[in-house]
């Protein structure tokens, strides 16, 4: 049991905006693409991450409804950039991003192969760089607790990249490319647990972020080693389980606005 009550993965946007921010009409519609392009952003990894671990496990009905429901989510915040902005490029993008969920959806349709794999990593980086794009221009100047939330959401999100390279990884595709990719999603975790660490987390706060510090070794272990360690569904249980952390660790400070 989770020490603090769940929140969406996405909606800390909007609780952190209301709270700093007049909402003016221009506001809103800033409020509006940030949230649904860090939902995108998150999605990219975990829809392809799916994809790779039901190729190794066919009959996980689990996961395939999680496959289908992301296609769901993510149709749910091309909708909200469609009727949020007003800006020229992001609409470009916005194209590119419907054509890949559309290319996602007919190949997840399609028996497994090589060559779907190849398009799957494609259309999640497509995804990857169309969302952070669409948020790199519609952001502002973070306070330090509003950049602690944003910390903890790039975590969860790199936690989905580093576990769909290990599932790659387990059916042969490691060419040195993914592999580096792989290395810097580690990185940069690295350095948002430092910041963790930094902040001063007090009570139940701490004693879930000392569990992050507990767990993480051991779930770099599997990524970095992921030749010699075949544990999908250990892996897939463990990249949940530091969610579910960082899911306390961002209410705590969605708390703190």
């Amino acid at each position: 049991m989770t020490p603090f009550k769940s929140m969406t993965k996405e909606g800390f946007f909007t609780l952190l905006f209301l709270t700093y921010i007049p909402l003016t009409a221009a506001t809103r519609s800033d409020v509006n693409l940030l949230e649904a392009s860090e939902g995108i952003r998150f999605i990219s990894q975990q829809i392809v991450k799916d994809y790779f671990y039901l190729a190794q496990n066919h009959r996980n009905k689990a996961v395939m409804n999680d496959l289908h429901k992301g296609v769901l989510q993510l149709d749910t915040k091309l909708r909200t950039i469609a009727s949020a902005t007003n800006s020229e490029d992001t609409k470009d993008i916005l194209t590119f991003l419907a054509y890949s969920r559309d290319e996602i959806e007919e190949t997840i349709a399609e028996p497994y192969s090589a060559d779907n794999a190849a398009l799957m990593l494609d259309y999640s980086e497509a995804l990857l760089e169309g969302a952070e794009s669409i948020a790199a221009e519609h952001s502002y100047q973070f306070s330090t607790e509003e950049q602690m939330l944003i910390n903890v959401k790039k975590m969860q999100y790199l936690i989905e990249r580093m576990s769909k390279y290990y599932m790659t990884f387990q059916l042969g595709i490691n060419d040195l490319n993914n592999i580096k990719q792989l290395h810097q999603a580690i990185e940069a975790f690295e350095n948002g647990l430092k910041q963790l660490n930094a902040y001063g987390y007090t009570e139940q706060s701490a004693s879930v972020l000392s569990s992050l510090n507990q767990f993480w070794p051991i779930a770099k272990k599997f990524y970095l080693d992921s030749d010699k360690i075949k544990l999908p569904n250990v892996l897939n249980l463990s990249t949940q389980h530091i969610e579910n952390t960082l899911t306390d660790l961002e209410l705590y400070h969605s708390q703190n606005l």
